[in-house]
């Protein structure tokens, strides 16, 4: 198996993060990022200031209820990219619009002669909800991955810059997660109906 392939192999599992990349979406920056870490910044500055370590890493604590809440969600994120990819609505399959002209995100792939290829491909409503729920799907499943990896070093209560780490990446990725989710219902409930 040639290099080109199997980094072609290795692109296809991380693909539903391909979210992330997508160009030309007014404000989406804004969403997947900025108020993602503004409010891990100030989450943290509440369990800091007016939370106990037993709030956050006891047996009804904080990341233990958020992580049963999470482990419910990738079943209705998938139920949603199904019923996206299958709506039969022609409006559905117009391009994205944006100020910014129509988003785009490259598309990687390897040709039969082994060759490997990138392309330029426009967003419609429906590849764009796909990706986003697909995204949403994927990111629920790693939080709980990484959750469940972390129990180990949380267990220690010695390991404070440990658990103040991984407080922050824990919570950047639960509000990107939760307000990605916003979005996309906001673009479901709202935004789909549109024709502009």
């Amino acid at each position: 198996m040639s290099y080109e392939v199997t980094m072609y192999i290795i692109h296809q599992l991380f693909r539903p993060f391909g979210y992330l990349s997508i160009k030309g979406v007014s404000g989406k920056f804004i969403y997947d990022w900025v108020i993602p870490f503004i409010l891990s910044f100030l989450s943290m500055a509440y369990f800091y200031f007016l939370a106990t370590p037993s709030s956050l890493l006891g047996g009804n604590g904080f990341f233990k209820n958020t992580i049963s809440f999470i482990s419910i969600l990738p079943g209705f994120y998938i139920a949603a990219l199904a019923a996206i990819a299958t709506f039969n609505r022609k409006q559905i399959d117009d391009p994205l619009i944006s100020d910014a002209g129509t988003p785009y995100i490259y598309v990687k792939g390897v040709k039969e002669n082994g060759k490997p290829y990138r392309t330029k491909e426009d967003m419609t409503r429906r590849l764009f909800l796909c990706m986003l729920f697909s995204f949403l799907t994927a990111e629920s499943i790693f939080l709980i991955m990484l959750h469940n990896f972390a129990i180990p070093l949380l267990a220690t209560p010695t390991n404070a810059y440990c658990i103040a780490i991984y407080s922050f990446i824990f919570l950047l990725i639960l509000w990107q997660l939760l307000v990605t989710t916003f979005f996309g219902l906001y673009y479901l409930g709202d935004r789909i109906h549109l024709n502009n």
